[in-house]
């Protein structure tokens, strides 16, 4: 293994700690009205398209149930509609309405200001370099993740979810 595992549970803990200092030094206001990864599911129903509920679950690895409530919450905000699958009247589709657009679109540009403005003493390069860092790790655990054996991700799980 080239990784030491003292150098594994350092990264973890690091990814961890980065994980909730963005949450804190980057959130929207409007993103406090929601429960926390509501964006997340927005940005990922804009990439995915109208679809079902379980296959955006599956998508983003969360159980239905905990989708549900997302949807619902979302629904009522008025970010997503709900209708029926004129394929399976049973089945019901849902898709970012533009008021759920316009959210992403303002979350997006105000995370964008606020990670320019925390990291203005570093350069273009050092930026692109934790870019390039950050991707190889997801691309690296998206890999180990879709091994033979390994539970499979969604089709667009290992697309960017631009949030």
């Amino acid at each position: 293994m080239a990784v030491s595992s003292d150098t594994a549970q350092s990264l973890i803990e690091e990814l961890y700690l980065m994980g909730r200092a963005m949450r804190v030094v980057l959130l929207h206001p409007d993103e406090g009205q929601l429960l926390p990864g509501g964006v997340g599911v927005l940005g990922s129903l804009e990439a995915r398209g109208e679809c079902r509920q379980v296959d955006l679950a599956t998508d983003l690895c969360i159980s239905p149930s905990a989708l549900s409530r997302h949807v619902a919450e979302l629904v009522g905000a008025g970010y997503i509609s709900r209708h029926a699958d004129p394929g399976d009247g049973r089945a019901t589709l849902i898709r970012i309405t533009p008021e759920g657009r316009e959210l992403l679109c303002r979350v997006r540009v105000s995370r964008a200001r606020g990670l320019q403005t925390a990291l203005a003493d570093w350069s273009e390069g050092d930026a692109e370099q934790a870019y390039l860092a950050v991707q190889q790790l997801r691309n690296a655990l998206i890999a180990h993740h879709t091994a033979p054996g390994q539970r499979r991700l969604g089709p667009k799980q290992n697309q960017e979810a631009d949030v």
